[in-house]
């Protein structure tokens, strides 16, 4: 009988690993309101080969193998242990950053590689890596993929480059290894962070993504940020702090700053070439005053970057997040009793920001290959709590802003879109939803449907349980009647 496993290199038939400071909390908190997958993008010149993308694929998870992993529920703790099956490559079908692992179905992969057209998506359940991870294994698919197109071998300097250096750290916890830098002495009495002013809208329904995607010239984005003296990043936060307080925040009672969560690709702070998680994150809080300025807003958002941004402040986040794991009775509580606290924290924690805003930076591919990329994508699945979240990626002449949604206003993205086409920015808009109603009718005639439809689910469902109670009582009864006219005879 033929082996249909695909085995994988650098993985030993006893591995297993535990996940990294930032993923413990992931599978505690994903359900389909909050699946903790993203998703990076490349956009290609060509048409997609299906059959040699599942090529590369498992080319690529030689070189890398910490992909080739599944999640299993421990006792005591989540982990991670090989898999040898072969990792399907599909046409994508489905809204994107649907679920991907849930506990209970705990064989698969943690990663999803589909294809539509010229489109090659690879989406990352968040436990197993972050952006940054997640972009060097798609480029690393991508070389492969060029590479059998071609009928050659990976270039020498590639592989030294991406490959040799990835691969042979690539499942290291560098949370772990860079703990205990900052000293007791540097560590801070963390200030309570207020509540953050939360976007409000009508949801979709559960699995329902709507992504709009802003194409942007990066010269000229740039120059827009360095005539104001600010980098892309706080130039961005501030534009999205501004883009709120002129849309949802005025019509809001609630007196609350307005809070990008940012996170911060350790790496190259802390000399690690890991593939798993390794970021920081940073709050950028504004608190809107009447006749506020985007020069004001700009100015506040510089103050917490330069405050924040350093070596110390993350040493100090890493020692405070992995020094809560090392305390030694909290080792040996109950997988599901940490799982409860987690989503506790959790939900405290969400209640702190507004939006999440990731620049995953400029990307980079070597030539003659780089020609076959038009551009590149991030963009991060929904969540229960913050039903918008932004991503900023660029490549060579174009960057990509997206912006996904779980609910249907889109006063935020066209705000900010029309704010930087003020400023002389030209912008190509893509988008996986269909156009709005003009008028306000058809928009509270649309919003109408939605509910009834919403409501006739809601209604059906509940039919359906009481069929299927009113079914189970009449099995029940006729088990009685059979017992009872058993003893009689």
């Amino acid at each position: 009988m033929t082996d249909k496993r695909a085995p994988h290199s650098g993985l030993g038939d006893n591995y297993w690993e535990r996940l990294d400071n930032a993923a413990k909390i992931v599978p505690a908190v994903s359900d389909t309101r909050g699946s903790n997958v993203f998703r990076v993008s490349a956009v290609l010149t060509d048409e997609v080969d299906p059959t040699l993308l599942e090529k590369a694929l498992a080319r690529a998870l030689k070189l890398v193998p910490a992909f080739a992993v599944k999640l299993h529920r421990g006792l005591f703790w989540y982990y991670f242990d090989a898999n040898r099956e072969t990792p399907p490559v599909r046409e994508e079908h489905a809204y994107p950053c649907s679920p991907i692992w849930r506990a209970g179905r705990e064989r698969g992969f943690l990663f999803r590689l589909t294809y539509y057209h010229k489109r090659v998506n690879l989406e990352v359940f968040h436990a197993l890596s972050d952006g940054m991870g997640t972009a060097r294994f798609l480029q690393i698919i991508l070389m492969c993929y060029f590479s059998i197109l071609d009928g050659s071998a990976l270039p020498q300097e590639y592989i030294r480059e991406y490959c040799d250096l990835v691969a042979r750290d690539s499942d290291e916890d560098s949370f772990a290894r860079n703990s205990g830098m900052s000293g007791a002495s540097d560590r801070k009495k963390k200030e309570r962070e207020p509540e953050a002013f939360h976007i409000q809208g009508f949801k979709y329904d559960d699995t329902r993504l709507g992504v709009l995607t802003a194409s942007l010239p990066t010269d000229k984005m740039l120059a827009l940020a360095h005539e104001k003296d600010a980098t892309m990043s706080e130039y961005m936060c501030a534009l999205l702090i501004w883009s709120i307080m002129n849309t949802s925040y005025r019509r809001s009672m609630f007196n609350r700053p307005v809070v990008v969560s940012l996170p911060v690709n350790l790496r190259n702070m802390f000399g690690s070439t890991t593939m798993r998680n390794f970021f920081g994150h940073v709050s950028i809080g504004v608190r809107p005053r009447r006749g506020m300025t985007f020069d004001e807003v700009l100015s506040e958002v510089k103050e917490r970057f330069d405050s924040c941004l350093t070596r110390e402040y993350f040493e100090r986040q890493i020692d405070a997040n992995v020094g809560i794991e090392r305390i030694g009775p909290v080792k040996f509580v109950p997988v599901w009793i940490k799982d409860l606290v987690m989503r506790i924290l959790f939900a405290r924690a969400e209640k702190r920001y507004t939006i999440t805003f990731s620049n995953l930076g400029r990307m980079s591919f070597p030539e003659p290959a780089g020609e076959r990329i038009r551009r590149f994508e991030m963009l991060l699945g929904g969540s229960r709590t913050h039903p918008k979240k932004a991503t900023l990626c660029s490549y060579k002449n174009e960057m990509a802003l997206t912006f996904t949604s779980t609910v249907d206003d889109n006063s935020l993205e066209r705000f900010l879109i029309r704010q930087l086409v003020s400023e002389g920015i030209e912008v190509m808009i893509t988008s996986n939803e269909t156009p709005e109603p003009d008028t306000a009718e058809e928009k509270s005639q649309e919003k109408e449907k939605r509910r009834a439809d919403k409501a006739s689910r809601k209604s059906e469902k509940k039919s359906e349980k009481a069929e299927r109670k009113s079914a189970k009582k009449a099995r029940k009864a006729e088990g009685k009647a059979a017992k009872k006219a058993g003893k009689g005879s």
